[in-house]
């Protein structure tokens, strides 16, 4: 939506920005000639009475027009701020045929209407108008009406203002994104030309040593028992929130599996399901529908154009705004969970010092492919690594599909950031910014659907990486600065830096293939020297091995699929090295942010993923029960 300069709003006095209870209080208080009125009307003698009536009342008219050419042409020479609009005008063209030219102006429209008919009613619905003036006028009626109109378009305006601010701020965080990713990667391109110029990198051995040496650490941690939890004097009423945007192939099974969780207080379901329905384009609003006449705890809210399509935050910042749950859960629209899942995970957020609980993800379609059975253990070992986090310190991390959060905390953080890549890291980090801490529960999960496709795991790990990496470098003063625990801000760090050292990690992969070569080739000639302690190089190699291990035996696995799952992931683990540079290069040329949703087919063939830009707009939404 384009805004027109000659408004220049922001100019005015900010005090009438404010809302107020009583909207002719708004005009009585406002300064000297700062609402200007247009009248858009046929009647000569109607036109000159309100104008009459409104200069009475402190308005300032800026024109009397009485047909659609004169009303456009003076709205753009003369910007009001108000037009009141006659249905019926002079000439070819009626008042609804020119609402839509006036809107893009930004200008709102109050409807001046005597009886119309139900398809001429329909049809100046469809143009959004702020109110509507039945003649004849009642001069009370008619004032509270253009005030009423006047106080809502400037809350809108408001709003447009902080997009507009929150923009603004963006583009300074992407130029700071920019140039860190150049130094990570100019930096890390110096030190391996110096290696190789001196043919010696054992200090690579030594920066390699870091991150494995941590993930020895946190698998010996994640043994211990975590901080036991108390039930509640009685269970809190939950919102679930479920994001759906071209989910016709999983929405069925996921709406059925939440509407039939066994939580109840005094024999009712204690708990709400919405599912937001984000413009989708196939068959999800239809199965929606049929779902509505299933489930009584299920709610649906359509979001459609201009508003949707903008990202998952967004999507989630509306779900939050008609919840009614002093907790929110959040699943995707592939979630599948059993019964009892909220009787053992709300238990976590009995703490007046814990905001947030993520369960354990597993994949339902594991069995599919090498791919989904290797992401099946990788979402196991992140577990496994939030699990000791929340040991050491509390410092768990929200994963996007089955985590759970107190609204409170939710709101005093601003809701999720719909301009981030990965809303769910961004609001774990805010949430313990604030001084929050978010646990592990892994004693229940949710299932979702693994990507079959390298191609489609690439795109998901792109996003992924790229909102560690936003977080890294916009985050990472707060969070030294904040009153987080030492353990919690130090998982918290090592946790968005994870993709930084991929490579480096690429680089001594390379370094232990050339010096390979040259042992065949030349007996026990080392071509480029790495001369740190064997235990050293033994760490940095294969240290993320006990931390596999440890994870694959909760699952009670037998020893040789375990032998073979560790060794399929230590090769699946090198898909990082190429995502690093595809991340850096997306990074770099990337001209806005956008959501690149992970697309979920069921049993039905692949598909391109939708990518869907994260601008905001006044919009509409519907809710349906």
């Amino acid at each position: 939506m384009e805004y027109h300069e000659g408004l220049k709003f922001k100019d005015r006095d900010e005090n009438v920005l404010k809302a107020v209870d009583d909207p002719v209080k708004l005009i009585q208080n406002k300064p000297d000639n700062i609402y200007s009125i247009l009248i858009v009307e046929d009647e000569a003698i109607t036109a000159l009475d309100l104008k009459g009536n409104l200069e009475k009342s402190g308005y300032h008219i800026t024109d009397i027009v009485d047909n659609a050419e004169d009303a456009i042409k003076s709205a753009k020479e003369n910007p009001p701020y108000l037009v009141l609009l006659d249905i019926n005008l002079k000439g070819e063209k009626s008042g609804i045929s020119i609402a839509e030219e006036i809107n893009l102006l930004s200008i709102p429209i109050v409807y001046l209407t005597a009886q119309t008919d139900d398809a001429t009613s329909n049809e100046a619905i469809e143009t959004a108008p702020y109110a509507y003036v039945t003649k004849p006028f009642n001069k009370r009626d008619l004032e509270y009406t253009i005030a009423l109109a006047i106080n809502k378009s400037l809350n809108n305006m408001g709003q447009i203002y902080k997009v507009e601010d929150k923009v603004k701020e963006k583009n300074v965080e992407m130029k700071i994104e920019k140039i860190n990713v150049l130094v990570i990667f100019g930096g890390s391109l110096i030190l391996i030309i110096a290696g190789l110029l001196s043919r010696n990198v054992t200090w690579l051995e030594w920066v390699l040593f870091i991150p494995s040496a941590i993930m020895v650490f946190l698998a010996v941690a994640s043994m211990f028992k975590q901080d036991p939890v108390k039930e509640w004097d009685v269970n809190p009423f939950v919102t679930l929130l479920v994001p759906a945007h071209n989910e016709e192939f999983t929405i069925r099974e996921c709406v059925d599996s939440l509407a039939n969780i066994d939580y109840t207080l005094n024999g009712e379901k204690n708990y709400e399901l919405i599912v937001i329905n984000d413009g989708s384009e196939d068959n999800t609003g239809e199965v929606l529908n049929q779902l509505k006449e299933e489930h009584d705890c299920l709610n649906v809210v359509t979001r459609v154009p201009p508003r949707s399509g903008k990202g998952k935050g967004f999507v989630l910042n509306d779900g939050l705004e008609i919840s009614k749950g002093s907790i929110i859960a959040v699943f995707d629209a592939d979630a599948r969970v059993e019964p009892d899942f909220l009787n053992i995970i709300i238990p976590y957020l009995n703490d007046d010092n814990v905001q947030g609980v993520q369960s354990r993800i597993k994949m339902y379609n594991k069995d599919e492919n090498f791919l989904t059975r290797m992401q099946h253990v990788e979402l196991a070992g992140f577990g496994n690594i939030v699990r000791a986090k929340d040991i050491l310190g509390k410092a768990g991390f929200l994963g996007g599909n089955g985590q759970l959060v107190k609204k409170e905390a939710i709101v005093n953080s601003e809701g999720w950031d719909g301009f981030a890549i990965t809303e769910d890291l961004n609001l774990s980090v805010k949430l313990m910014i604030n001084g929050y801490a978010i646990r592990y529960c892994g004693d229940t999960w949710v299932y979702q659907e693994a990507v079959p496709t390298w191609r489609q795991l690439f795109r998901q790990r792109s996003r992924w990486a790229i909102g560690n990496f936003e977080t890294l470098f916009i985050y990472s003063s707060k969070i030294i600065n904040s009153p987080m625990p030492v353990f919690r801000m130090f998982g918290v760090l090592e946790h968005v830096a994870f993709y930084g050292l991929n490579m480096l990690v690429f680089f001594g992969f390379i370094v232990f293939i050339v010096n390979i070569v040259a042992w065949l080739g030349f007996g026990h000639s080392v071509f480029i020297r790495m001369d740190a302690p064997l235990i050293v190089g033994v760490i940095s190699a294969f240290g993320f091995f006990p931390g596999a291990f440890i994870t694959l035996s909760r699952d009670r696995v037998s020893l040789p699929r375990t032998l073979l799952d560790v060794v399929g992931y230590w090769v699946y683990c090198f898909h990082l090295i190429p995502l690093f540079f595809m991340t850096f290069w997306q990074m770099l040329t990337r001209k806005e942010r956008t959501w690149a949703k992970t697309v979920h087919t069921g049993d039905e063939e692949d598909s391109d993923a939708e990518c869907i830009e994260e601008n905001i707009d006044v919009g509409k939404i519907e809710v349906e029960k």
